[in-house]
């Protein structure tokens, strides 16, 4: 789960970024620290770079292994308009629970206006459907 805040700076927009790791059971509840970061600039047509501190992610976020996940990463995306959908790749690197370039990855956050009823996941720009919980 994530919040984007933006802010008018110096005649541009930045945004900042909070962010809180959910259980891969069922995708809602909050597990682990929340993050938070920015400000990041976004440019004219809504391009934006975020190189991200390391996050540390529990195992109980990660439907793949379960194990703890512990990465250095940077967003390269787009703020689209309207404002309900971010979207780009991701690059840099992951060191736990296994070391992995992240080269290629990509991230979508779509705003949720109504917490009792999710939208379907998605996982990229093309609006592609993450895949179902088990």
């Amino acid at each position: 789960m994530s919040k984007l805040t933006t802010e008018a700076r110096d005649g541009g927009l930045s945004f900042s970024l909070s962010f809180q790791p959910l259980e891969s059971a069922d995708r809602k509840t909050p597990t682990g620290e929340p993050v938070d970061v920015g400000p990041y600039e976004v440019s004219a047509d809504g391009q934006f770079t975020a190189e991200l501190p390391t996050i540390v992610v529990p195992g109980n976020a990660n439907p793949i292994s379960g194990n703890e996940l512990e990465a250095t990463i940077t967003l390269t995306g787009a703020l689209c308009a309207p404002a309900d959908f971010v979207c780009g790749e991701v690059t840099g690197t992951a060191t736990r629970p296994i070391a992995l370039d992240l080269e290629g990855s990509t991230f979508a956050m779509e705003r949720i206006t109504d917490p009792s009823s999710y939208p379907a996941p998605v996982i990229n720009c093309d609006r592609d459907p993450a895949r179902p919980l088990p």
